[in-house]
């Protein structure tokens, strides 16, 4: 099932290697990182370093992108974290507890990857700053993700799907539960 599963972004990842890790990086990662680091541990096109390296650079400058726009279109960032009142309170509660150490492990918790940074980048806060929150935060991020598939391999890539799809179907009767409870 891995491989079925597995079997374009491997090819994807094999056939356009540091690149397609660096475009991957720069949406999201995650998958990305544990197949790339799987793939390092199997001596297929990557090594541990470079992963990291090129990981850590993509996954900058999407931030970077991301905190400029919320910078530089407040009114638009504000538009979209107001369609998503949720993920605004709870970026705003992270922020409230935690301060500015969000952005070291926000991109740790489902769904705040977005909200932070707009939310900083259009507070003014000062870029270096956040650089180097940032940057201490996709080096943990990469190395996490990158150890997980290097040691773990497809098993952990394995684990991450069953979590998502009980994730899926919790969902569809959290759902019909909701549904039916308000009839």
């Amino acid at each position: 099932m891995f491989f079925k599963f597995f079997s374009y972004p491997i090819k994807f990842l094999m056939l356009y290697g540091y690149g397609a890790l660096f475009v991957w990086s720069v949406l999201e990662g995650e998958i990305g990182l544990m197949l790339a680091g799987w793939m390092a541990s199997e001596h297929l096109v990557f090594s541990y370093q470079k992963i990291i390296l090129v990981a850590a650079i993509g996954a900058l400058l999407g931030d970077i992108a991301t905190f400029s726009f919320g910078r530089l279109f407040k009114n638009k960032a504000r538009f979209w974290l107001e369609k998503h009142p949720d993920k605004k309170a709870q970026v705003r509660r992270f922020i409230d507890k935690y301060g500015e150490f969000v952005i070291v492990f926000e991109r740790f918790v489902y769904g705040t990857h977005i909200p932070v940074l707009l939310t900083f980048g259009m507070s003014g806060y000062p870029l270096l700053k956040f650089l180097l929150f940032d940057l201490i935060g996709i080096i943990l991020w990469a190395i996490t993700f990158v150890s997980i598939g290097y040691y773990f391999g497809k098993e952990a890539v394995s684990i991450i799907l069953i979590i998502q799809k009980n994730i899926v179907l919790v969902l569809f009767f959290l759902i019909i539960f909701v549904i039916l409870w308000k009839k």
